[in-house]
């Protein structure tokens, strides 16, 4: 059965690469390039096994978007992407709020591809 994945980010080519990237592993791949536009997706089609999130998005923070999709949706899988290097326990000693969220995995960008994907399919085992 194929895994469904949505990708959040603002930057084109990280959306366009994971994509592809994604594509060939034969997972259906969604993507978002605004929190609005994820929640929309979202509401839309709700069944999503994972979503990598940026934590810097351009209209909400990638932290309050989990929040909302937990909120209202039953999706409890999350990558949190980020350009800004934090350690795992950094993220969650200096951002308050990401404690109650419980990303799977916080990967820091840039990343490679053959690293991402063995964590997406890890976490989605």
């Amino acid at each position: 059965m194929k895994k469904h994945i949505l990708i959040v980010d603002d930057q084109s080519l990280i959306l366009f690469s994971l994509a592809e990237v994604l594509k060939s592993e034969s997972v259906e791949v969604t993507t978002a390039s605004t929190a609005l536009k994820a929640l929309a997706k979202i509401a839309a089609f709700p069944y999503y096994d994972l979503c990598l999130i940026d934590l810097g998005l351009p209209d909400m923070n990638g932290v309050e978007l989990i929040k909302k999709i937990k909120n209202n949706y039953s999706i409890s899988r999350f990558i949190i992407m980020t350009g800004k290097y934090y350690s795992e326990r950094d993220l969650f000693e200096n951002m308050k709020e990401a404690a109650d969220i419980e990303p799977c995995r916080l990967i820091t960008k840039p990343f490679d591809f053959p690293q991402i994907l063995e964590i997406i399919f890890q976490v989605l085992e």
